[in-house]
């Protein structure tokens, strides 16, 4: 029988909440250590705009290191929040040309099993990916009714709408984007949707989006529409000017596509807030994962007029694309 506990190996509370007479916010994130500090800043963001719940994070992690852990300890500086990890097994097994964007086995699996965990726990909570930064409160988003429905979702782009419309045999224009979940664990599990995703993802057909076309499969029909507000999509350049034009009601702040706020590459003013005032601080920014926005950088930084950086990071670029990455 499909238990989604044997994925989990142990699991560890580091910090507990000593704040009494508030509600439980729970939040889930599942990541791997390349993205603890994304996931960590993230956190950060949510425990600085949520002060009216006590914040209890569930994170599902994949080999993080023990300088992380210590990391998300100092997060807290607040008496309303609790940690909770969950270290991952390598028990996931998965159809490899599922992952048809690269995305790792276990970045793949995590939001498969979160909720039918946690049911014990709650039976309603939110998922985050860790390439969100919450802007204002989250009372707001736990106080939808989804009691009738498997989750409350935010709709995909148009764009993506239209690129699934024929792909899968389900009404594109409800495709959702799977980075911000509200989520009924009862529901989850009186659908059985843990097992029945792992089914769909091994059946030997290619899903683009991976875990996120799987959910929009199962779910089809079963969602209840939340507004653009809470998983309000962007894609940044270098400048990230696109933060810009970003509305004042935004709630959860999305950073889709390769262009992670967290590389130095980017000059992300909303990211660099939360940084400044995190645990990892201190620690260099990674400076890229692909030599073209190295390359973009350096551009960037003429027009600035900084031609020796410009230069060294054209260099930089050149190595990158020469001899490390493609």
């Amino acid at each position: 029988m499909f238990n989604s506990q044997n994925f989990i190996k142990t699991k560890n509370t580091i910090v507990k909440a000593s704040s009494e007479h508030k509600s439980i916010l729970h939040i889930a994130l599942g990541f791997d250590n390349n993205y603890a500090m994304p996931a960590g800043i993230a956190m950060l963001s949510v425990i600085q705009n949520t002060f009216n719940y006590n914040l209890h994070f569930h994170l599902f992690i994949d080999q993080v290191s023990d300088s992380n852990i210590e990391k998300f300890k100092k997060l807290v500086t607040t008496k309303n929040v609790t940690i909770t990890l969950y270290y991952i097994n390598n028990d996931f097994v998965i159809n490899p040309k599922t992952l048809v964007l690269h995305i790792t086995t276990v970045s793949t699996c995590i939001r498969f099993i979160i909720p039918e965990i946690l049911a014990s726990i709650t039976d309603k909570l939110i998922y985050l990916d860790s390439d969100v930064i919450c802007l204002q409160s989250l009372a707001a988003l736990a106080e939808y009714n989804i009691d009738n429905y498997i989750a409350g979702v935010i709709p995909d782009t148009k764009d993506m709408q239209n690129e699934i419309r024929t792909m899968y045999n389900i009404d594109s224009s409800q495709y959702f984007n799977a980075g911000v979940l509200l989520i009924n664990t009862k529901k989850w599990n009186e659908f059985h949707i843990s097992e029945q995703a792992f089914n769909l993802i091994n059946n030997g057909n290619i899903y683009k989006y991976a875990d996120q076309d799987v959910l929009n499969i199962l779910f089809e029909h079963k969602t209840y529409p939340l507004p653009i507000k809470y998983n309000t999509k962007i894609k940044i350049s270098t400048d990230a000017h696109q933060e810009k034009s970003i509305k004042s009601y935004t709630v959860i702040l999305h950073y889709i596509s390769q262009n992670k706020p967290w590389y130095k590459v980017y000059r992300s003013k909303i990211f660099k807030q939360y940084f400044k005032d995190s645990p990892w601080k201190n620690d260099p920014q990674p400076l890229s994962d692909n030599s073209s926005s190295i390359r973009n950088y350096a551009k960037y930084l003429a027009r600035l007029h900084k031609y020796k950086a410009a230069f060294y990071y054209y260099l930089v670029y050149l190595k990158y694309k020469l001899y490390l990455k493609k």
